[in-house]
């Protein structure tokens, strides 16, 4: 009679590891994969000129699919608008009279206008795989982003 159950036991083991593997938490060999799902900017919105100097703190927290989930200042790229190797950029949603203001994010997520005027698209960028750097990204790859405003006055 021992068969039996053991049979059972093995059946049970084996959908368990057919469901695992079909939700995605796992690769082919059984293992866990972590994976970032999203990303959050704070401040979602900000004005630049009640900030010290006019530069914004952008932050970016990431959560992933296993623990930790949620890890401020995850590696990201930074940039107004869309990334470089992502195209096309979007525009800010005003425009300043001047083409020489620019407004500019610094890899550590400061933002400031620069002389522009009006309001712009601050992004976050990151691989969906935490082991590949940030300098590594590239159009082909699964990434994860997330946007805020800047208004500039």
């Amino acid at each position: 009679m021992a068969r039996p159950a053991t049979f059972l036991s093995t059946v049970l083991v084996v959908f368990f590891l057919i469901l695992m593997a079909g939700c995605g938490g796992t690769t082919m060999a059984g293992t866990s994969v972590r994976v970032m799902e999203s990303l959050a900017v704070t401040p979602s919105s900000a004005d630049a000129q009640t900030f010290s100097h006019g530069q914004v703190q952008f932050t970016a927290t990431a959560t992933f699919n296993m623990a930790p989930t949620p890890v401020m200042s995850q590696p990201v790229l930074w940039s107004v608008g869309n990334p470089p190797f992502m195209s096309p950029t979007p525009m800010p949603m005003s425009m300043s009279m001047s083409p020489s203001a620019t407004p500019s994010i610094t890899s550590s997520g400061i933002a400031q206008c620069n002389g522009f005027t009006g309001i712009v698209t601050i992004q976050a960028t990151a691989p969906a795989d935490p082991t590949i750097p940030i300098s590594q990204m590239n159009s082909t790859m699964r990434v994860v982003s997330a946007m805020a405003q800047m208004t500039c006055p």
